[in-house]
């Protein structure tokens, strides 16, 4: 970046900036570029409002009231620009300004491979999307899992994951433990490095099951609903009965041969007020962290049990304060690992790491899904739906799926300023619209909002007021090493 200073430079605001005003203090937005700031200063903010809507003026001039100093924080805050030139995310647009981003993990080809080794189940959950009563029993065969393995080395990447999804994926271990096997050799011997996780049910983990992914140094991912009230409610066997004590037994095992288990749990509309509960009782279990996600209308949740952005908003807000309150106590802490690499990461720099939040987002660019059948999905969420299929194993790569596929190249054209909504909201370059399969499940369009969009029109901003109003609130979220 070239930028001399001096009393003829031109500055502007970036923007068309928002202001926000509550406690004395004022939260000024650029929602052009993510910049963000919250000041009481007087000075300060007469220059935001000063240049807001306004003809860039010379730094001289502006210089008479305000120093330099704060004029170049607010240009490394992306709320002025210098001669043009601006601090914005990857996908800020401007046709006056040269944006300055830094770089993300936006790929060229997929880094992870997630493979649906089966389509059943040792239980039934009653709100499992992945499970439809009636539909034939199918099994990813261990070929097209290698043959994935082989097209996946191949890519000009020096690492992959590679992720083993059911049904219940535990119930294919002959299948899961070859496959890992062979990707570890293959790697090898190309120089590259394979990594592993799976997402399972957790169900009585055998201990011969236990063992392999302690072997090959797995991350597991368990589904689990808080307390065992709550996550009997849903999460029951073939018989009817809760399953809690299974999944716990399970988790167990693992924890004994040090294998990271980071647990997933859903929210509806009946747990939501136990939010908190639901934390603290998977807290002492001693996971790596903890992840809530909201039921979405899809699946076999019935319309009473999904939950609304605003609902989602005010019971997510509840335990990230509760979360927030302990770690400034100095608390033991176990991470809300979406919020952090999600909303919190996309307030604290212009980076965009989360695949789930950006433009493009992570579906054909970050990940590519396998079903049982062996048709090639951008995203694991995408499973089912044939108007996302961009081939099948059995007559393409996944190179040429990616390469040559209309809708891949539908969703890396996705952008958040071109989603009516989301072009004239102050946070569209912080969530960018948020999950595009959640908006297509939802309204049938890729160019629309996320259905959770007025989740994310409030966190965001309450984020800030929070870290405002209990300095550390941000750091006690996200504690070192977890």
């Amino acid at each position: 970046m070239q930028l001399s200073l001096g009393p003829a430079t031109s500055v502007a605001a970036t923007d068309e900036l928002r202001f926000i005003e509550r406690d004395g203090k004022t939260l000024v937005v650029a929602p052009g570029t993510a910049g963000w700031t919250v000041t009481d200063d007087a000075g300060t903010l007469g220059l935001l409002h000063r240049v807001n809507g306004a003809r860039p003026l010379p730094l001289g001039e502006i210089e008479r009231s305000v120093p330099r100093d704060c004029v170049m924080e607010l240009f490394r805050r992306g709320l002025l620009s210098l001669d043009g030139i601006a601090y914005g995310t990857s996908s800020s647009r401007s046709e006056s300004l040269q944006i300055v981003a830094p770089k993300s993990a936006h790929n060229t080809y997929p880094v992870l491979a997630v493979f649906h080794v089966h389509n059943w189940c040792n239980l039934a959950c009653t709100y499992c999307y992945t499970i439809d009563d009636g539909v034939p029993p199918e099994r990813l065969t261990r070929e097209h899992m290698c043959k994935a393995v082989d097209d996946m080395v191949r890519l000009p990447t020096a690492f992959t994951g590679f992720e083993f999804h059911g049904g219940e994926p535990t119930m294919a271990m002959p299948d899961i433990e070859a496959v890992t096997r062979y990707a570890e050799e293959v790697y090898a011997k190309a120089g590259k490095r394979a990594a592993f996780s799976i997402q399972t049910n957790g169900y009585y983990l055998s201990e011969k099951i236990c063992d392999f992914l302690a072997e090959h140094r797995f991350s597991v991912r368990v589904s689990l609903d808080g307390t065992e009230e709550t996550h009997d409610e849903f999460r029951v066997d073939r018989g009817g009965k809760g399953s809690y004590r299974g999944v716990v037994s399970g988790i167990r095992r693992l924890q004994d041969r040090g294998v990271p288990v980071h647990a997933v749990c859903v929210v509806h509309i009946g747990n939501t007020d136990r939010i908190v509960e639901m934390y603290d009782s998977m807290a002492a279990l001693g996971v790596q962290s903890i992840r809530f996600l909201p039921v979405f209308k899809t699946g076999k949740a019935d319309e009473k049990d999904w939950l609304t952005g605003d609902r989602y908003f005010e019971a997510y807000l509840r335990v990230v304060k509760h979360v927030a309150a302990l770690g400034r106590r100095g608390e033991p802490v176990v991470p809300l690992a979406n919020l952090i690499a999600g909303e919190l990461g996309s307030l604290r720099s212009f980076r965009r790491e989360y695949m789930c939040m950006r433009n493009p987002c992570g579906a054909g660019v970050n990940m590519i899904t396998v079903d049982v059948n062996g048709d090639l999905y951008p995203c694991e969420e995408m499973v089912g739906k044939p108007e996302f299929v961009i081939g099948n194993l059995a007559d393409t790569s996944v190179r040429e799926a990616i390469d040559t596929s209309p809708v891949v190249q539908k969703l890396r054209e996705r952008h958040v300023e071109e989603i009516p909504e989301c072009s004239r909201c102050t946070w569209k370059q912080l969530c960018h619209g948020g999950c595009v399969h959640k908006s297509y499940t939802h309204f049938k369009r890729l160019d629309r909002e996320s259905e959770h969009c007025s989740y994310y029109k409030r966190i965001y901003e309450e984020l800030i007021w929070l870290e405002q109003a209990e300095p550390g609130s941000w750091d006690a979220l996200s504690p070192a090493g977890r």
